[in-house]
């Protein structure tokens, strides 16, 4: 709803800078942290600015979303099998399949409608070349590109091997060719447009994912929680990653009949549609197939992963699976245009409800969400004030608790003040060292690292009773509001001053080759390999008092600085104290200026992400037999501590 009310707010007001959002200052491009939603919010756009309610702008766009898929469906089923029943039942399986019903929470992924538009434009191109279908095409696939990026990605997949298929059975000239060619290149250089972005948070960032976990091929006889005919006797899967994708025997029983022995309009074939189908259902297992975890062969989305730009931002290949229905959809569609009594309309109707019934889990959970005068006046009052720029709300939750801050992101569609929080698919690497910062208020270091931030009101939420939050008296606050708000009002200018400058100036880093290595956790040479991809620390466990790495030195080494790398900004150690070990005076603690370490990470991780690291000084040099990192304060925002790599420095030559 956010990236709908952004769009919608943005587009006729700095259309150039519609991927700047409010969210997550003070970063740009902070649309492109996740789906941006272009199409699915021009859908909404009429209710949204009739009615003003995003909610229910965003609830029509799924349903409308649904009914064109299965319309789309069916005209593309139609016109390979001429069979109206057929089509419809057909449509209704590739609108309410299982795993489509899952996506209702992501609108982004539910909105696949355009894809069976796309494939209805090329066949009908291949069949009588000319601008209207070639640009029907073309339209679809700019439809479906720009509402997500899963689906650009996907969309040229689908395409090329169509084309090359079509233009190969139809022994096509080059001239056809490179009409429908130029009819996509409008629609392929918008894809371009709206992809950079990404390419660019992609390389400034460092957002990119690994390679993904496999599915299981038993996910395709699982079901979602509540499924209305087989919840009792058919397994149960997630709701996100590993998903439920059961296609319903109803439909695996008629494209059996489909494949082997379905109805087809004279000059169409069912190979294609077969190649597709498990295409789809091979590439959407992931990078291996793996059946009741047992692992197989190696799968074919492996070389996607590695070889096809775009891959490594993608987070769940089981997406690929949608590509397994498309091409489910005529072969259902040919199998009861074989089956007599299933192709007249009665028949039709009776297997599309049949198909509807295996798929649909009730009841759906649905969570109320504020709207006109039941969001809090707080959140008006702000939009209304012309000196705030940027703010920020509290209480903030612990560590992997982010999804809380989707609240906070949705209520700035009432203002469209900057906000510091929001929820998304990638976080920019300041994010939770703000959140950890946030989680504090309104301890002095908070309020300190508030100010520098550029951070000027803090919208402080009552407590649990609906009373107003009690406050230091040196605080300038506003309010309380209705229902309990009180705001905060801090000198921050909107700006960060959190400059990089350089720190003092150190040496060459000390060969860990003759360390010895000891830490609470296992894996400490992990942390000294060389390799930013390999990981010591706590995994997904909070770091805790105690927790500690040891480095024993070969033999007395002078150290300037300690540097402890952060991977993308997270996981750092938030309540460290450094140790050194001297022959004579053995382990005593050794001061660094905490203040100007962190202060330090936080520049880095606006500035240069990439080689964000926890840098700790010590004034003067020691030379030291050994060192030692030990938390010595369990924080309540609960966060891991995880070491790509540790680095120990010496003093620079003289």
């Amino acid at each position: 709803m956010w990236a709908i009310g952004w769009v919608l707010h943005q587009l006729p007001r700095d259309p150039l800078h519609l991927f700047d959002g409010n969210a997550f200052y003070p970063y740009r491009y902070s649309l492109a942290y996740s789906e941006h939603l272009f199409v699915p919010s021009l859908q909404a756009a009429p209710v949204a600015w009739l009615t003003g309610n995003l909610v229910l702008a965003h609830n029509v766009v799924c349903l409308l979303t649904l009914a064109t898929a299965g319309l789309g469906m069916y005209l593309l089923a139609r016109e390979v099998t001429g069979s109206g029943a057929g089509a419809f039942a057909a449509g209704v399986l590739y609108a309410f399949h299982t795993w489509n019903v899952n996506e209702l929470i992501r609108l982004q992924i539910l909105s696949n409608q355009w894809f069976p538009f796309m494939v209805l434009g090329l066949l009908r191109y291949f069949r009588r070349p000319g601008w209207r279908p070639a640009l029907g095409a073309a339209g679809a696939y700019a439809a479906q590109s720009l509402s997500c990026m899963y689906w650009s990605l996907y969309a040229p997949l689908l395409v090329g091997p169509a084309i090359a298929v079509l233009a190969w059975r139809k022994r096509m000239g080059w001239r056809p060719i490179a009409t429908l060619v130029a009819a996509f290149v409008p629609a392929a250089a918008l894809t371009v447009l709206f992809a950079w972005p990404y390419v660019v948070n992609g390389r400034t960032l460092g957002f990119a994912r690994g390679l993904p976990d496999p599915v299981g091929l038993d996910r395709y006889l699982d079901v979602l929680p509540g499924n209305l005919l087989y919840e009792a006797w058919l397994g149960i899967a997630n709701t996100n990653q590993d998903a439920a994708h059961f296609l319903g025997f109803t439909a695996m029983a008629l494209a059996v009949v489909g494949a082997g022995w379905g109805r087809f309009r004279e000059g169409e074939s069912r190979a294609p549609w077969i190649a597709l189908a498990v295409a789809g259902l091979l590439l959407g297992l992931g990078p291996r197939v793996l059946v009741y975890g047992r692992d197989l062969v190696p799968g074919p989305y492996a070389l996607l992963f590695e070889y096809l730009p775009g891959f490594h931002g993608v987070r769940y290949p089981e997406r690929f699976a949608l590509f397994a229905v498309l091409g489910l959809g005529p072969l259902v569609a040919a199998g009861v245009a074989r089956v007599g009594p299933l192709a007249t309309r009665l028949g039709g109707i009776a297997v599309g409800l049949v198909l509807f019934l295996e798929h649909l889990s009730i009841p759906l959970p649905l969570v109320p969400i504020a709207t006109g005068d039941q969001v809090p006046a707080v959140h008006r009052w702000l939009g209304r004030q012309p000196d705030v720029q940027v703010v920020a709300e509290v209480p903030s939750a612990r560590y992997l608790m982010e999804r809380l801050d989707a609240e906070p992101m949705y209520l700035s569609t009432v203002h469209w003040k900057r906000t510091v929080q929001g929820f998304t698919g990638y976080f920019p690497p300041a994010y939770h060292f703000t959140r950890w910062r946030l989680f504090h208020f309104p301890a002095p270091e908070s309020l300190d690292f508030l100010e520098r931030f550029g951070v000027d009101t803090v919208v402080v939420h009552p407590g649990a009773d609906g009373s107003a939050p009690a406050l230091p008296a040196s605080l300038r606050t506003e309010g309380p509001f209705p229902g309990g708000h009180v705001v905060v009002r801090l000198p921050g200018g909107g700006v960060p001053t959190f400059a990089l400058t350089p720190g003092p100036p150190v040496g060459a880093s000390v060969d860990p080759a003759g360390w010895t290595l000891q830490a609470s956790q296992p894996g400490a040479r992990l942390a000294v390999d060389g390799d930013r991809r390999t990981v010591w620390g706590t995994g997904k466990a909070a770091q805790q008092r105690g927790d500690f790495y040891r480095i024993g030195f070969p033999r007395r080494t002078a150290v300037a600085r300690v540097s402890i790398a952060v991977a993308r900004g997270e996981e750092f150690p938030m309540r460290v104290k450094l140790l050194g070990e001297d022959a004579q005076r053995g382990w005593e603690e050794i001061p660094f200026d905490e203040a100007a370490a962190y202060d330090r990470l936080m520049a880095m991780l606006l500035h240069r992400p990439r080689e964000a690291a926890l840098e700790l000084d010590l004034l003067p040099p020691r030379t030291l037999t050994g060192l030692r990192l030990r938390v010595e304060e369990t924080d309540a925002f609960s966060m891991p501590w995880n070491v790509p790599e540790l680095r120990v420095f010496e003093p620079p030559a003289r």
